[in-house]
């Protein structure tokens, strides 16, 4: 006999969690089904571990600059075992708060593989039960692309990456978007030989072009070797040695890294048993309510493949929860006013339409930009990171269209302007705006 729910959401990462135990808190009877741990990809193996690991690598620079403003500093050295060691700890804390958090709110917590048999029948691939559903909420995430050439496996994915309990010292990463430019600065910073090897010319070609031709100019300048407009042919091992054949020469290293983007993770779900239709990148297709092509099934977060971010993920479960439930979602979203980072060094932060994305939408625009070196560098003879900061609007209303900020703490400026930009942000609000003195972020309202 099948046991019947009001809900199943596949997948418990952030959305997921999020909408069944809002869901469960009704008195819906709920279940979720995870294949791995509790706490999906940003928990487990992506932003929280990734972060750490940043803070880890930031230290080293942080001590360097101390001695310029008189301290004494001794020989250091990192301990990569201390850092895993650590950074499971604080994972194995989160997982035990999101499983507790579950079953407070009355959700029943599957930890197995769900693939449809129908538009509301699931199987479950361990327990070899059938369970079903009025609604099933598909929130399985993504999983990590790996290049398709002879000896692929040879290498790892950014996922595996977390997973590492040592390193050897010279490491390669293939990749040109945020994720391998996170994992080539930290892994410099922590004095380890980085290559990085990319197709085109530049990184981050999904972001403003000013982005990435600063990140890598900053990536050069602080040792990492990078490898541009080359592509592999083929992953050779030789003993301790990994050869990576490409289509210029073969680069010799002792781990290699794929961060070659990340594709929706609907392979195992079995989606020919239900109406649901895909896009061309296999992401499930849904409409602004959530709702895929058949009527029961839903879908949120990466494996919609329209904004891949955790917060995103979690707001959209929050307007789903509304949406079934009949009432007018208290909340919005506006993928165009989502701020992002990127934890290189120096941070990039970024919200609105980059330039590409105006060109390309022929909307008309003026830009300000100003670049400089900030007061914490003034007592270094060797200039480093500059502030870039890029402000796009529209040159009739004034309305700001996108904003760019690189540099010391980007991240945490950015969040802070999405809260006006969200509301409508113009040039005069910026320049009404009394700066506070001496900060790299006044130049944001004296860039007039």
């Amino acid at each position: 006999m099948k046991k019947q729910y009001d809900f199943i959401v596949i997948g418990a990462g952030s959305g997921g969690v999020r909408f069944a135990r809002l869901m469960a808190g009704t008195g819906k009877k709920v279940c979720i089904l995870e294949n791995s741990r509790v706490g999906g990809t940003c928990v487990i193996r992506g932003c929280v571990p990734k972060k750490l690991y940043v803070y880890a690598s930031n230290f080293n620079d942080q001590v360097i600059d101390a001695k310029t403003y008189g301290w004494s500093v001794g020989k250091s050295n990192h301990s990569w075992k201390t850092l895993v060691q650590k950074k499971n700890k604080e994972i194995s804390r989160l997982n035990k708060i999101y499983i507790k958090n579950l079953k407070k709110a009355g959700v029943e917590i599957i930890q197995d593989h769900g693939s449809f048999l129908s538009s509301k029948k699931i199987l479950l691939k361990r327990g070899k039960k059938i369970i079903s559903a009025k609604k099933i909420i598909v929130a399985t995430g993504s999983k990590p692309n790996y290049p398709n050439i002879p000896g692929s496996k040879i290498g790892i994915s950014s996922d595996q990456f977390f997973e590492l309990k040592k390193l050897p010292k010279n490491i390669s990463i293939v990749g040109s978007g945020y994720i391998a430019l996170e994992f080539a600065f930290l892994l410099k910073n922590l004095n380890y030989g980085v290559n990085l090897i990319i197709r085109k010319k530049t990184v981050l070609n999904e972001f403003d072009p000013d982005i990435g031709k600063r990140v890598l100019e900053y990536a050069v300048k602080k040792g990492i070797k990078v490898f541009n407009e080359t592509s592999l042919k083929e992953i050779k091992k030789s003993g301790t040695k990994i050869n990576i054949v490409t289509n210029k020469k073969t680069i010799k290293t002792n781990l290699l890294i794929y961060a070659i983007g990340r594709s929706p993770n609907v392979d195992s779900l079995n989606l020919e048993n239900t109406k649901i239709k895909l896009d061309k990148k296999r992401a499930i297709k849904v409409n602004n309510n959530s709702r895929s092509n058949d009527q029961s099934i839903y879908a949120i977060g990466d494996v919609t493949n329209r904004k891949n971010l955790t917060p995103v993920a979690i707001r959209e479960a929050m307007i789903l929860f509304d949406h079934i439930r009949g009432k007018k979602p208290h909340l919005t979203l506006d993928y165009n006013k989502v701020a992002s980072a990127i934890f290189t060094q120096p941070e990039v932060g970024s919200i609105g339409y980059g330039e590409n994305d105006l060109i390309k939408l022929k909307k008309k625009y003026k830009i300000l930009t100003t670049e400089f070196g900030p007061l914490k560098y003034s007592f270094m003879k060797i200039k480093k990171s500059k502030v870039f900061i890029k402000v796009m609007y529209d040159p009739r209303s004034e309305k700001v269209l996108g904003l760019i900020y690189i540099g010391e703490s980007a991240a945490e400026i950015i969040q802070s302007l999405a809260i006006a930009f969200q509301k409508g942000l113009y040039l005069n609000d910026l320049r009404q705006t009394v700066p506070v003195h001496p900060t790299s972020s006044e130049e944001l309202v004296t860039i007039f």
